[in-house]
């Protein structure tokens, strides 16, 4: 299985640019806890970072600031930490386990958004896996049993 295969489609995107109130609003709004933040170029669209809940209270805390005074691009967390979507999901977990990391952009072999893997569709996936792999191993035992 790779992350093509898990992988959410539809993400949530803001550019680096924009006031910081603009990017709490919309997560809010939607209730999720971190945005892509992109930068388009000539049709196509990249990551530069990720900006979740606690980037922005974090950053205006730092900043000592009010969110209405603050751009997207002052508090997030760049650059992203990138997988590929032909990436396994081992690879893309130790992606996220070495950026200390709970979502990432998924990126095309030309560097392009094309989805966001998170701990929640990673779970799973890799729970299927586990438990297959449980099957096989009672399937085994069961038939040396019966071989007995």
């Amino acid at each position: 299985m790779n992350v093509a295969q898990i992988c959410t489609r539809e993400v949530l995107l803001i550019k680096a640019g924009q006031p910081l109130v603009e990017a709490a609003r919309l997560m809010q709004q939607r209730r999720v806890g971190g945005l892509v933040v992109i930068e388009e170029h000539a049709g196509s669209v990249r990551p530069v970072g990720m900006l979740t809940d606690r980037d922005i209270i974090c950053g205006q805390f730092a900043h000592q600031a009010d969110l209405h005074c603050l751009t997207v691009a002052e508090v997030m967390a760049a650059p992203a930490a990138t997988v590929t979507e032909n990436q396994s999901l081992e690879e893309a977990i130790a992606v996220l386990r070495a950026r200390g990391v709970r979502r990432a952009p998924v990126i095309n072999g030309s560097g392009e958004l094309v989805g966001i893997v998170t701990l929640d569709d990673l779970l799973p996936a890799v729970a299927g896996e586990l438990d297959a792999l449980a099957q096989l191993i009672g399937a085994q035992a069961s038939h040396e049993h019966a071989a007995d």
